[in-house]
């Protein structure tokens, strides 16, 4: 599905379906699935090693694009997931969680919506098209939470 469709869908998608694991693991702790989140890790560590086999592949100039930003975006996300199993995060209430860019697709408006801490924004469709990307570090973190609670 990653080469059938523009970099923004698939990136999108992907933050979307990374909120929506990350939320059920959550769901799944409150029912007593205590290792949930070790195991959404573990799946995210899996996936991220299946990108990185196929980067290392044949391919051509903007399918390698596309996947490096994907690389980068996922490896920030297994990162975070790490990071709550270290702490023992295990609640979507809890900072940790709420301070993430995350990426729902919203029924009622048929839209995707963008949250962090008390932001909630309209996704803005912005076509950037297939630049390289930076790695997102902690302060990258702190910028976009800046940005979102001075909107």
């Amino acid at each position: 599905w990653i080469f059938d469709n523009l970099q923004s869908v698939v990136l999108g998608g992907s933050q979307i379906w990374w909120t929506w694991e990350v939320e059920d693991a959550f769901n799944q702790v409150k029912k007593g699935h205590k290792h949930a989140m070790k195991e959404l890790a573990k799946k995210l560590t899996s996936q991220l090693n299946d990108l990185v086999n196929a980067i290392r592949g044949d391919l051509p100039k903007m399918q390698r694009r596309k996947l490096n930003t994907l690389i980068i975006i996922d490896v920030h996300a297994r990162d975070i997931i790490d990071t709550f199993v270290r702490d023992s995060i295990l609640d979507a209430t809890e900072f940790a969680w709420e301070s993430q860019l995350r990426f729902y697709w919203e029924r009622k408006v048929d839209d995707i919506r963008i949250r962090q801490c008390t932001g909630n924004f309209a996704f803005g469709y912005e076509y950037m098209g297939q630049d390289g990307r930076l790695v997102i570090t902690p302060l990258t973190d702190r910028c976009y939470m800046t940005l979102t609670q001075a909107l």
